[in-house]
């Protein structure tokens, strides 16, 4: 799928991650490293909805949701027929797999608002 992107719909629990990601790169690294870092993961993003990068699923993960790594964090999604939704992120050292599970409730009803 090349062309038009996929339109991208971050879920209040994504874009709360990012905030999060913001204030703690920007608080260890400084301002224009937390721009970096968040730009990174926005290209990220836009390459996934055009479909220059193709995500990946790993049931160590998700049964659920695909990803790709932007750095230290991995991008959960879901593509829809039409759309692409950001589910949520998670750095690297995190226990990914509990972390989804324990959230995966809230992130499914936000995703159905948004399908």
């Amino acid at each position: 799928m090349t062309g038009n992107p996929l339109p991208a719909y971050k879920i209040l629990a994504a874009e709360k991650k990012i905030i999060e990601i913001a204030k703690w790169s920007a608080n260890k690294w400084g301002k224009e490293a937390a721009r970096h870092y968040l730009g990174n993961i926005e290209r990220i993003i836009n390459l996934v909805a055009t479909g220059l990068l193709p995500t990946e699923k790993n049931s160590e993960f998700s049964e659920r949701f695909a990803f790709c790594l932007a750095q230290q964090h991995y991008i959960f999604f879901e593509i829809h027929e039409d759309k692409l939704i950001i589910a949520t992120l998670f750095h690297t050292a995190m226990a990914i797999k509990d972390r989804i599970i324990e959230e995966q409730l809230g992130l499914g009803k936000e995703i159905k608002r948004i399908k």
